[in-house]
């Protein structure tokens, strides 16, 4: 399968090359978007993964993404809840997390 795959998008590259693309505007976008989406590492988790993840409660978790203190979701194809990077909600953890370490190091 990945052959017939690779087959396909080379006769696009081809076509691209040579000028004789018969892709309209609307057509190439939806393309680029499509080998992004497969593309893309980018894993998303849901609001209840995010907040779980980071051991806090829900209502905290909407507070802090008002603040700014943590990221907002984004609207992922094919899903009707907002999306959370995984990266994105780890790197505020690691954040928090040193920011907590910080605090205790400056009370002793």
């Amino acid at each position: 399968m990945l052959q017939v795959i690779k087959n396909q998008l080379l006769r696009v590259i081809d076509d691209i090359d040579s000028g004789n693309s018969y892709m309209s505007e609307k057509e190439m976008i939806e393309t680029a978007k499509f080998l992004k989406k497969f593309n893309s590492r980018e894993k998303f988790i849901s609001k209840y993964q995010a907040y779980i993840y980071l051991n806090m409660r829900r209502a905290k978790f909407d507070n802090l993404v008002r603040a700014g203190l943590l990221p907002k979701g984004k609207k992922v194809e094919g899903f009707k809840e907002l999306q959370w990077s995984l990266k994105e909600i780890k790197d505020a953890k690691r954040r928090r997390d040193a920011n907590a370490s910080k605090g205790k190091q400056s009370d002793a």
